[in-house]
């Protein structure tokens, strides 16, 4: 086998090698994470079914109350499925 072939496996290897770190390092905080997810672009997002079967999406659950007479939006809020239910809180004003 030529060396470079050699070269670019053992680059792979390692390469692979240092993801498995990272995702064993996941592994160990994920019980203690919100419903047991981690995101690893957005700690806020959380998956969310979609209705197709066994499918989703990682995003938020949002909803607004709007005065269309004064275009004035109230009351809005935000919720993380958790566990099955919506953990929701209020946004400030």
């Amino acid at each position: 086998m030529p060396q470079a072939r050699v070269e670019q496996l053992k680059e792979k290897i390692a390469t692979v090698k240092a993801h498995m770190r990272k995702l064993k390092r996941i592994e160990k905080v994920l019980p203690n994470a919100p419903d047991e997810q981690i995101s690893l672009t957005d700690p806020d997002a959380r998956s969310m079914a979609t209705s197709g079967r066994g499918t989703g999406i990682v995003g938020y659950n949002v909803q607004a109350a709007v005065d269309t007479r004064n275009q004035l939006t109230g009351a809005p809020s935000w919720s993380e499925v958790s566990m099955g239910s919506p953990a929701t809180s209020t946004l400030p004003s």
